[in-house]
């Protein structure tokens, strides 16, 4: 057997190297880079309508709730509606024991009576037997001053003599005239004032026994009830809230910079997230002429008719307010806005020469149909993305897709999204 040469050591040896050497070297990799998303771009529209204004606010009633109490206090014996029921005007809610209202009433009754016989005495003559006394006394008075006036006349009666038979027929008739008349004056004044005041007294009793009953002063619904059979009334305590339904009212708040639109009988859109599908027209009632301190709006009122009573209170309303003049404005299709983390509406605006799109924040307005208006952040000689815009980021390489042809758009948006 031949011996291998004596180089084959060394070449097992290099040949070992350059292996190793090889496998340690890196590999060259290609990086791809990633396809441009297709998008749709369009323009503004310029467009000349009313202004439109959209506020947001809740269902209030038109009036403030009825808050019921009861005037008196006492245990409750009954009550009858509970929340959501609609009560008439007049109709019984609930009830206090009347037990001790009615006693009282009787009491002042019986007082009243006792008053009414002694007003009548002293307005009465005095007794006849007591005129025919004071009569005599006068007649015989009467009849003595005569004679000794005559006597006085002749110089045959003193003059100090003479005063005291005066003085005695002035008294005898003035006794007489007050027999005839019948009580003092003072003594009738007194009994008269004594009878109206237990008068005004029975007149306190039956209202507190009136007062024991609860009666819906409205006809409404029961918003709220905080009583129940065998609780203890009192007048601070309010029991019962009602509300009326037909008209109902939106209660929004316009912006400080949109306020000068927004006039007293205007018409108003009303929808409701409650109620979806669903629009009502309403009249703007009222408009505040101070600012609410904390969010720098005016509040306004939109009266609803809601016959149905579909509209409840404190539903979340989004109202659509139209001008009486027309303005200018830019619009863009509805679903060109997107929403950024901080959830702000923005567009991407499409820069050719680069072939990349970038975010811009804009204020939007009102839709109109399904345009929506852009009130500002836009110039509006922009290319705008309108279709693939969903998963678009600031610096995004793009590619512009085959317009869709004729009324086939939206097919075309959703196929490049």
């Amino acid at each position: 057997m031949k011996s291998a040469p004596r180089f084959w050591p060394s070449f097992l040896s290099l040949m070992s190297v350059l292996v190793l050497v090889a496998s340690c070297s890196p590999e060259k990799k290609t990086e791809s880079l990633p396809d441009p998303i297709p998008i749709v771009t369009g323009k503004i529209h310029p467009v000349a309508d009313y202004q439109t204004i959209m506020v947001s606010g809740s269902v209030v009633s038109p009036d403030a709730p009825s808050t019921l109490s009861f005037l008196v206090s006492g245990k409750v014996i009954f009550v009858e509606p509970r929340e959501g029921d609609y009560v008439r005007k007049g109709q019984v809610l609930a009830q206090i024991d009347p037990t001790d209202f009615r006693l009282s009433l009787k009491v002042a009754e019986a007082q009243k009576e006792n008053l009414r016989a002694a007003m009548e005495k002293a307005m009465n003559s005095v007794r006849p037997e007591s005129l025919d006394q004071a009569r005599i006394t006068y007649e015989r008075a009467e009849d003595e001053y005569r004679r000794m006036k005559m006597m006085y006349d002749s110089n045959s009666l003193a003059p100090n003599d003479f005063e005291k038979f005066r003085a005695a027929y002035e008294t005898a008739k003035q006794q007489y005239e007050q027999a005839k008349a019948g009580g003092q004056k003072e003594d009738k004044e007194l009994s008269r004032a004594a009878y109206n005041e237990a008068d005004a007294r029975v007149q306190v009793a039956a209202k507190a026994l009136s007062d024991a009953t609860l009666v819906s002063p409205i006809s409404g619904y029961i918003s709220k009830k905080s009583i129940e059979t065998g609780d203890k009334a009192s007048t601070e305590r309010p029991v019962f809230e009602i509300v009326q339904l037909d008209p109902v009212e939106a209660n929004v708040g316009v912006p400080e910079t949109d306020i000068h639109l927004v006039k007293i009988g205007e018409k108003a859109s009303v929808t409701l997230p409650a109620l979806p599908g669903q629009s009502f027209e309403g009249t703007i009632r009222i408009v505040n002429v101070a600012a609410d301190p904390s969010t720098r709006t005016y509040m306004a009122r939109i009266s609803l008719p809601n016959p149905r009573h579909v509209l409840k209170i404190g539903m979340v309303a989004e109202a659509k307010i139209v001008g009486d003049q027309k303005i200018s404005m830019m619009t863009l299709p509805g679903e060109a806005i997107v929403r950024d983390e901080q959830g702000a509406t923005m567009v991407f605006v499409y820069f050719p020469e680069q072939r990349r799109v970038y975010s811009k924040r804009v204020k939007v307005g009102a839709f109109r149909g399904t345009e929506v208006e852009i009130k500002e952040g836009l110039s509006g000689d922009e290319s705008i993305v309108i279709a693939g815009q969903d998963h678009l980021r600031d610096g995004m390489s793009v590619t512009i897709a085959t317009p869709p042809p004729e009324n086939a758009s939206h097919k075309q948006r959703r196929s490049a999204r």
